[in-house]
């Protein structure tokens, strides 16, 4: 197998590998061995089936078949390469498995740029102490109760926190908003729609109805005055006031359940004490958890302090692609508006741009600490690796092991979690109180 390295950048390398047509022609004949095998052709018994006909029925699986193990085969041959070492692999392009001709293919490898370990062995980070008070235990049965609580139709006034059903039209110097902007939607008016009374939070898309609907009664009819913010999706609307005309129809107040019997069984305890003994053990076990992680994004924070290197542009681009979905993601959760989240994307983009070369930074680190302290994962640790992922991503776990590109980042992450372990020590870790 012939390999030749072309430098592109101090992270990036072209590597074209040459494979032999002998060693092309002995793939092609294990794989239709294996082919043959598994065959089930009318007129043949299992695995009887001449080669020829097996070749017929399933010529193009089996080169594609061969063209993937070919590819592995170069990949591994590259990771084995001494003048570098492989980050991740960002391209592959390959050509067509000629009978008796060499099979050539071109990788484009991202590799780990030269620099100083950091001196990884000085850093000490203590956990934080985990308390759990009775205020988080009560915290923890108002949210229960929250879940559960029913909205009972009232004849009495809105408070904050009820729900009153309402309709509601908008208007900009006696004009109708739907004449001035078609494309207002709930800006312009809505004929039944339900809000909260008195909510100030961010999902409230009109705070001015919220707040008017607070002392309200079912058939009560209110005005309000709303100015559109300047940075509003809506940019014909921006900056302009629009009077709007509320009537009330109905209004239903949040009633909590009751601490009883019925409540207890319906959430699956005994009493009000085993309800506190399983919130404690669960607000503990979350604590725990948030220690832990808290730990070791400091020891991470530490370790990269002030190293400046380049880093492995295919990485922060990845990277940068999952962290915008999930900022873009939670903005919209937060209540933020298709329109207003376009208008703001190039923001988003920076800044998950800039968290991405940090985390890839990161990871080139623990990656070269991995290498130099020849840390490797059992096979059972990779297999729990792939399950924590599967169960995480409610995702088949045979159906990841055939993603060889994911398989390899799974075990890349692996690796670097099994190197900040390292570097945390395996000794427990030194408590600290939480100021």
């Amino acid at each position: 197998m012939d390999i030749k390295i072309q430098t592109t950048n101090p992270t990036r390398r072209n590597v074209t590998v040459t494979i032999p047509a002998a060693d092309v022609a002995s793939a092609e004949k294990e794989v239709i061995k294996g082919f043959v095998r598994e065959a089930a052709l009318p007129g043949f018994r299992p695995g009887k089936a001449p080669e020829a006909v097996v070749r017929q029925k399933y010529g193009k699986n089996i080169d594609e078949e061969v063209n993937q193990q070919l590819v592995s085969k170069g990949y591994e041959r590259i990771r084995e390469e001494k003048s570098f070492t492989v980050y991740t692999l960002a391209d592959v392009k390959k050509g067509e498995i000629v009978k008796g001709k060499d099979f050539i293919i071109e990788y484009e490898v991202d590799v780990l740029p030269e620099f100083k370990t950091p001196d990884w062995k000085k850093i000490k980070v203590a956990k934080e102490e985990v308390k759990v008070t009775d205020a988080d235990i009560e915290e923890g049965i108002q949210k229960i109760l929250q879940q559960r609580a029913r909205f009972e139709k009232t004849e009495a006034a809105a408070t904050k926190g009820d729900y009153v059903r309402l309709s509601y039209t908008g208007t900009i110097d006696g004009k109708d908003v739907k004449e001035l902007d078609a494309e207002a939607g709930t800006l312009a008016g809505a004929e039944s729609t339900w809000e909260e009374a008195g909510a100030d939070n961010e999902i409230v898309s009109i705070p001015a109805i919220s707040k008017a609907i607070v002392g309200l009664k079912a058939n009560d009819t209110a005005k309000a005055d709303w100015t559109v913010p300047a940075d509003h999706a809506r940019e014909s609307l921006r900056g302009k006031k629009i009077n709007y005309s509320i009537t009330v129809s109905e209004i239903r107040t949040k009633q909590l359940p009751s601490l009883n019997e019925e409540f207890f069984k319906s959430i699956g305890v005994k009493d009000e004490a085993e309800l506190r003994a399983e919130l404690r053990k669960g607000i503990e076990g979350t604590k725990e958890q948030q220690a832990e992680t808290a730990r070791r994004e400091k020891a991470v924070e530490t370790l990269v302090a002030g190293l400046e290197l380049p880093l492995p542009q295919s990485a922060v681009d990845s990277v940068a692609r999952d962290l915008f979905i999930q900022y873009a993601q939670m903005r919209m959760r937060s209540g933020m508006q298709p329109g207003e989240l376009e208008t703001k994307r190039d923001e988003i983009i920076e800044e998950a741009r800039k968290a991405a070369e940090v985390r890839v930074r990161a990871q080139v680190v623990l990656s070269r600490i991995a290498e130099e302290e020849k840390i490797d994962l059992t096979q059972e640790e990779f297999s729990q690796a792939i399950i924590n992922i599967a169960y995480a991503e409610k995702t088949p776990p045979e159906k990841l092991v055939k993603d060889r590109k994911r398989l390899a980042i799974i075990r890349r992450d692996a690796m670097l979690n099994k190197a900040l372990d390292l570097i945390l020590g395996e000794e427990k870790p030194e408590l600290v109180e939480k100021s």
